[in-house]
């Protein structure tokens, strides 16, 4: 597995994979951060960015997932590379590999995002009130938990179609309907796709007065079964994946 995932690395070595990253997590940040704050939302601001992640995630996560893992995919299918490869390491470890490959990468994006607009808020915009460490640590979580589930699928998509236009229908169509999931009050939106729990996960909501041009944050009930079926989801999407790529004829 090792050797595999070092193969890996060394086969997308000059492809600038990790700078793609850092240019995806850069366009997060400053659609966060940009712009100049007023003072009611430098007050709000630890509050403010609970409820913005989502939205961004949800448009800039999956989206990076569907890159990385077509640009993964593409070293393989081109010239029948995954032909051969299949005959020197087995199937099963080859998924692995190129899966935690592609998932080290999408990690990677989502921590610098998530240092950086805690880095601002801390020393650019210097935010009102205590920071809120339980708050921004299940973002965290929250924002892992459904990325790596898309990652998954679109790994998956990748993998198993030769046709490179496949995936990008897929993540296009989900990145939609993750959109649309969170200004839309229907279940299957939020809960039937991956997409949809970057919405089902959010820890805050925010109201708008038109009068005052202020915003209202307040605190969501946390929602641990979303949290526990996108695991679920992950999952099933994983052994369902693996399974299909294995016994796909190459």
């Amino acid at each position: 597995m090792i050797a595999l995932w070092k193969a890996e690395y060394r086969k997308t070595r000059g492809r600038y994979l990790f700078l793609f990253v850092l240019a995806m997590s850069a366009v997060g940040l400053m659609w966060a951060l940009s712009g100049k704050l007023s003072e009611d939302a430098i007050a709000k601001g630890w509050y403010m960015l609970l409820y913005q992640m989502p939205l961004i995630n949800v448009l800039i996560l999956p989206m990076m997932a569907m890159l990385i893992a077509s640009r993964l995919g593409d070293l393989e299918h081109k010239n029948g590379m995954l032909k051969h490869l299949c005959t020197v390491a087995e199937r099963g470890k080859l998924y692995d590999a190129k899966l935690l490959y592609g998932l080290g990468l999408i990690f990677a994006g989502i921590l610098i995002q998530w240092c950086g607009i805690i880095a601002d808020g801390f020393f650019r915009h210097h935010f009102g009130g205590s920071f809120l460490v339980k708050e921004y640590l299940l973002l965290l979580l929250f924002t892992i938990a459904p990325t790596f589930a898309v990652y998954i699928l679109q790994h998956t998509v990748t993998m198993c179609f030769v046709k490179p236009a496949i995936p990008y229908i897929v993540g296009i169509i989900g990145e939609f309907v993750g959109l649309l999931s969170m200004f839309l009050p229907y279940r299957i939106l939020s809960y039937g796709t991956p997409w949809g729990y970057y919405g089902a996960l959010m820890l805050v909501w925010s109201e708008y007065d038109r009068a005052t041009r202020i915003s209202t944050y307040f605190f969501r009930e946390i929602n641990w079964g979303a949290f526990i079926a996108i695991e679920i989801i992950t999952v099933v999407i994983y052994i369902a994946g693996k399974i299909a790529f294995c016994k796909k004829e190459v």
